[in-house]
């Protein structure tokens, strides 16, 4: 279930810097539209991926719970460091794939 809970985050992150207002207030510009559209497409992708995790982890039924909930909680997650430490958000982006990376191989 972490590596789902990672890569909802990272997911989030990717959606969320996919937005201009969002976007300037981490890295102080506004995506191009190259930029923008990639960080979408990763974002979806990621998700995709999570949801695939999380029925791989706990079958079919639990699983998509699980999502839900895994959802829930990267989101919040997100929204926090967005409030209090925008800045960081890139950052953790990668550390959530990185994260997931390493639960995966364990």
């Amino acid at each position: 279930m972490i590596v789902s809970f990672w890569l909802c985050y990272a997911a989030f992150s990717a959606l969320c810097l996919s937005m201009d207002g969002h976007h300037r207030e981490v890295f102080g510009r506004v995506p191009t539209r190259s930029r923008g559209q990639g960080l979408r497409l990763a974002g979806w992708l990621l998700l995709a991926t999570s949801f695939a995790a999380a029925l791989h982890d706990a079958g079919a039924p639990q699983g998509s719970v699980y999502w839900v909930g895994l959802l829930t909680a990267s989101a919040g997650a997100l929204v926090l460091l967005l409030t209090y430490a925008p800045r960081r958000v890139g950052l953790g982006a990668v550390l959530a794939l990185a994260g997931a990376g390493i639960a995966t191989l364990l």
